[in-house]
């Protein structure tokens, strides 16, 4: 437990700041005084962010080192959240592109750690280290919706989340060894890192998942308060369902990852999600939207650690500069694709804005054999790769207990 430490506070805190912003999202919307249309053009700010931070994240972590960049710079994104909640349109935008930018960093920081951990102890932590981010969402959500309710204003709200954030920071700067960091691979870095062949197709799996995870985080509340009519406090624990699906599943990823392998699990996660999509929308009470989002939890909770993993055992170039091209493709589908569903929650409604995830539930259904190093059966002869055995075609070395793995 003591090797978990660091990541896990790491992780948790990153969570309480972003659960405590989006539970607060409708309160937000209101005094913006605007519709979901716009606020999810504003929300786009954060990919954006991401994107901007893209030519820096490597350096910026190396230069720091990962014990010093993580805390340090989820320490500078909790304190723009605050300023979230009482800016007008464009200055919500402006601050959100910041919290975006920083987050991207941190992100990349803290997944090193985790990483970093593996390879030296050969313990897997990473799935763990995501399963504080769910517990997080878990306190997060809860302590959200009865602040919520009693009718403490966001802006305390965010600021009492911000000091939580900065006493952890604090303990993990103190705890986190200072070599925690990846050796530096050899060659020329590029300019601007993006993404590479191995890394799209990653992120092409998990994509669905993903955007699926963001819809829950953007309107998820709004869901439950509009077509289910749930009041503040009781939706705030029907979100809270979603996260304990989730963390639970994080918490035993590690031996899921041993025992199952990484293929299995994606078709696993996809399929889970779709199963908790669609009772979602089938809903008539608010006990089964609760079995649908702990179920949506449960199917979502793995899609980033194993893009992760992967990242790391197939990709090629430096780790931090793969993390960071990793954390552009999977932002844009966590936090900039749901946005862009305010738009159809607007004009066709919330139910709608949940039922377009499903074909992209399909597409990471196809593409998990890419978690192994292989393009799927489908794609074979059309999609490059790095090497061809003779009869799979493959992208990157496959070891024996994956190929054993099927």
């Amino acid at each position: 437990m003591k090797i978990l430490g660091a990541p896990a506070l790491l992780f948790f805190c990153n969570a309480i700041v972003f659960v405590t912003l989006f539970t607060r999202l409708p309160a937000i919307q209101q005094s913006l005084g605007v519709d979901k249309a716009w606020l999810g053009l504003a929300l786009l700010g954060a990919p954006i962010g991401t994107f901007l931070a893209l030519p820096v994240a490597g350096r910026v972590v190396n230069a720091l080192t990962p014990r010093v960049a993580a805390p340090l710079l989820l320490s500078a994104a909790a304190l723009t959240t605050p300023f979230l909640t009482i800016a007008p349109f464009w200055g919500f935008f402006l601050c959100f592109l910041l919290f975006g930018f920083l987050r991207t960093i941190q992100d990349v920081a803290a997944n090193m750690i985790a990483t970093g951990i593996e390879q030296r102890t050969g313990k897997k932590v990473l799935s763990r280290s995501h399963g504080f981010w769910s517990i997080g969402l878990l306190i997060g959500s809860l302590a959200s919706g009865y602040l919520a309710e009693a009718g403490l204003s966001p802006f305390l709200h965010q600021s009492g989340a911000v000091l939580v954030v900065f006493l952890c920071c604090f303990t993990v700067w103190r705890i986190a060894p200072p070599d925690m960091q990846f050796t530096a691979t050899a060659g020329k870095r590029q300019v601007f890192v993006l993404p590479d062949r191995i890394i799209i197709l990653i992120c092409v799996m998990v994509f669905g998942i993903c955007i699926s995870e963001g819809a829950v985080y953007d309107w998820g509340i709004f869901y439950l308060r509009e077509v289910l009519s749930a009041d503040a406090s009781t939706a705030g624990i029907l979100y809270a369902l979603f996260t304990v699906g989730m963390g639970a599943t994080r918490l035993v990823g590690d031996k899921l990852r041993e025992k199952f392998g990484a293929k299995t699990l994606v078709r696993g996660s996809a399929g889970g999600v779709a199963v908790g999509i669609a009772l979602l929308l089938s809903a008539q009470g608010l006990w089964q939207a609760g079995i649908a989002l702990f179920l949506i939890g449960c199917g979502v909770a793995l899609a980033f650690p194993l893009a992760v993993a992967t990242a790391i055992e197939r990709g090629q170039g430096q780790p931090a500069d793969n993390l960071a091209a990793l954390s552009l493709t999977l932002l844009l589908s966590n936090i900039g694709v749901p946005p862009l569903l305010g738009f159809v929650a607007e004009h066709a409604g919330l139910p709608a804005s949940f039922a377009v995830l499903l074909p992209f539930l399909v597409i990471s259904f196809i593409m998990a054999p890419v978690a192994q190093g292989r393009v799927p059966r489908l794609l074979a002869g059309r999609v490059p790769v790095a090497a061809n055995d003779g009869e799979k075609e493959v992208l990157a070395a496959v070891s024996p207990q994956d190929a054993a793995r099927g």
